[in-house]
């Protein structure tokens, strides 16, 4: 579904990763570990089409992403405040994408009165789960996972996760999700790429 070619990206002077290539496949859920400052955020950000790699291709199902209309690959950050707009209220900015039931509300323990605050009104566990759902849009095929449930208490991690593993293999749904959390990765994962040392090359 998803094939990284030779992928560059360049930032602040500086080569982030180098020549980097893989594939995820529809219901695939790979896990990417490295260190602080490695340049997982900025990846997901390229693969998610927030900015332009310096070199090399994305593909998605064997074409290049379109400019045009909803971007199949959806990215939550790992700080969700900076996603969105501080002027209106969260619900007005999940709207922008779909409209979530009551059930969808309820999965992701999201209390409705949260979608009438603004963002600066709202914890960041609170935030990061409306940024969560709103990155699951039906139309979203591939989900970039920064660090989404960091904010959470243990059983809501629990909870979260075991639910997009569901959706994952149902919709399907690819996955590609960033932690330090090793364990986190082996358990929720069908595959793990773990980076060390400077900048990424394959």
């Amino acid at each position: 579904m998803l094939a990284v070619k030779n992928l560059r990206i360049d930032q602040g002077g500086k080569a982030l990763w180098r020549d980097f290539s893989f594939s995820l496949a529809p219901n695939e859920r790979l896990g990417i570990s490295a260190p602080s400052g490695f340049g997982k955020t900025t990846l997901g950000r390229v693969l998610a089409q927030w900015q332009a790699p310096s070199n090399g291709s994305i593909l998605f199902a064997g074409k290049p992403l379109s400019k045009q209309g909803y971007c199949p690959i959806q990215l939550v950050p790992q700080h969700p405040e900076k996603s969105f707009n501080p002027y209106r209220t969260v619900g007005a900015s999940l709207r922008d994408a779909w409209q979530p039931d009551s059930d969808w509300l309820e999965r992701f323990s999201i209390q409705p009165q949260w979608l009438e605050r603004r963002p600066n009104e709202l914890s960041g566990g609170e935030l990061a789960r409306i940024a969560l759902l709103r990155a699951l849009d039906p139309r979203t095929q591939i989900l970039i996972a920064d660090e989404i449930t960091a904010q959470l208490d243990a059983h809501l991690q629990k909870e979260i996760w075991q639910f997009l593993i569901q959706l994952s293999e149902e919709r399907p749904l690819g996955m590609i999700i960033f932690s330090h959390n090793k364990a986190l990765l082996e358990k929720v994962c069908t595959s793990v790429l773990t980076l060390e040392g400077g900048n990424a090359a394959t």
